[in-house]
């Protein structure tokens, strides 16, 4: 359809759909600008019926009879026309065959001679398109409909809060997070820096009007990484890197997607780059999870993470006062704020200065950022990540992670040509 009555707008189409489709293979989040324009090409079918259909109305009631052809015009020599029509004599039946030729010159004379008979049959024509599609879309459409007013009402209602019933049988409308971010606001200072997970980066910035370590936007995997490494290492390495990048800790707790759920991925994007973290033997961070019964692994069970969550909530797990001090959790225990203990202000003082702000890696367009230099041991124990679409590219050591990806996809990919193959039943 984008060929059809060719005009820029609808190249215009086809060019976004295929930068569009590019962009979705680099990150699977990027499918969402594949949305417009899919929902542009849909609309382009639908666009081309009802416009003939509304033709064939126009053409009954008022449009002026069908006329004899006349005499074909002498063709124009030379030019891009000579080299279409040569090029379409060696291979125009190809793509529309002498029947389908004969056939449309038929339609033409049946037009001209018998116009009363053709306009209502084209009409006739015309509304059974419609009846037919109608009753094949209505349906469709319906639990469409159905489906985004249910998406609708789930994904609008707030994030930050949400109606309980505690066990008193009261419904409550639970805006621990909503509160812990406006008490950062209000209690903390306005240059503090705040560590926490790229997950609530946003609301850290938006609603606490603090700076936030990370947030969601994670093209430098590499930072997450580190974050994520920081987080999940044990109280003394977690604070010998967290001093030099931040004030306070915030983390979310009691349970409904808290930061413990989500730890194991913390351990194991953390070990993505930082191979020692977990060590080879373990690429996928099996160290760092919780026992059948729910106890913690003894990595897990030693980390600033887990601490931070459980702090004070279960027997014997405390942090470290000389690292880190509670300032705050909210009503329900939801959202906890530590500050953290002999903060570098040298390392804060280097972040704070405009000459370190240097973003754009060179022939690159993404932030890579800089770090203090107190944390430059740290970061040279990093491997830089390569995502899935860069594993084919060498010059560099792959790390145990990236093996054992290559090595899962490989088998996938495998087993899907076996597959295939028995289908065929070549095996």
């Amino acid at each position: 359809f984008c060929w059809h009555q060719k005009s820029p707008s609808k190249l215009l189409a086809f060019l976004y759909a295929a930068v569009a489709y590019h962009y979705s293979l680099k990150m699977s989040r990027l499918m969402i600008v594949c949305g417009p324009i899919v929902s542009v090409l849909a609309g382009y079918p639908v666009g081309f019926l009802i416009d003939w259909c509304l033709e064939q109305v126009i053409g009954l009631l008022c449009r002026a009879p069908a006329l004899p052809p006349d005499s074909a015009p002498a063709e124009r020599t030379g030019g891009m026309g000579s080299i279409w029509r040569c090029f379409w004599r060696w291979i125009g039946a190809a793509f529309v065959p002498g029947e389908v030729v004969d056939l449309w010159a038929a339609k033409e004379r049946f037009a001209v001679r018998l116009p009363f008979i053709d306009r209502p049959l084209r009409l006739g024509v015309a509304a059974i398109l419609c009846y037919v599609s109608y009753h094949a879309m209505k349906e469709p459409t319906e639990k469409w409909i159905q489906h985004c007013d249910m998406m609708g009402e789930h994904m609008g209602n707030p994030k930050l809060m949400f109606q309980t019933q505690l066990n008193t049988g009261e419904t409550v409308m639970v805006d621990d997070y909503v509160r812990g971010y406006e008490w950062v606001k209000a209690n903390t200072p306005a240059d503090s820096r705040v560590m926490a997970w790229w997950d609530y980066g946003y609301q850290i910035t938006g609603i606490a009007n603090r700076t936030s370590i990370a947030d969601g936007n994670t093209w430098n995997h590499e930072h997450i990484a580190t974050l994520g490494k920081i987080l999940t290492s044990n109280e003394k390495k977690c604070h010998n890197a967290m001093r030099h990048l931040a004030d306070y800790a915030l983390v979310w707790a009691g349970g409904r997607g808290d930061d413990m759920g989500k730890s194991p991925h913390l351990a194991r994007i953390g070990n993505s780059v930082f191979p020692s973290h977990c060590g080879d033997d373990d690429p996928l961070c099996h160290k760092f999870s919780f026992y059948q019964g729910g106890e913690p692994t003894p990595m897990m069970a030693e980390s600033f993470l887990y601490k931070a969550v459980k702090h004070g909530t279960k027997q014997n797990v405390h942090l470290n006062p000389k690292f880190w001090r509670e300032v705050h959790t909210t009503k329900y225990g939801l959202l906890r704020v530590f500050k953290v203990m002999n903060v570098s202000q040298e390392s804060k003082a280097w972040n704070a200065d405009p000459a370190n702000r240097v973003c754009d890696a060179p022939g690159s367009w993404y932030c890579v950022g800089q770090y203090p230099p107190a944390l430059h041991k740290l970061i040279a124990m990093r491997k830089n990540f390569k995502q899935l679409e860069d594993f084919n590219k060498g010059g560099s050591e792959k790390s145990a992670y990236t093996k054992l990806i290559e090595k899962e996809t490989g088998r996938s990919s495998e087993g899907s040509r076996r597959k295939r193959k028995k289908d065929k039943g070549e095996l």
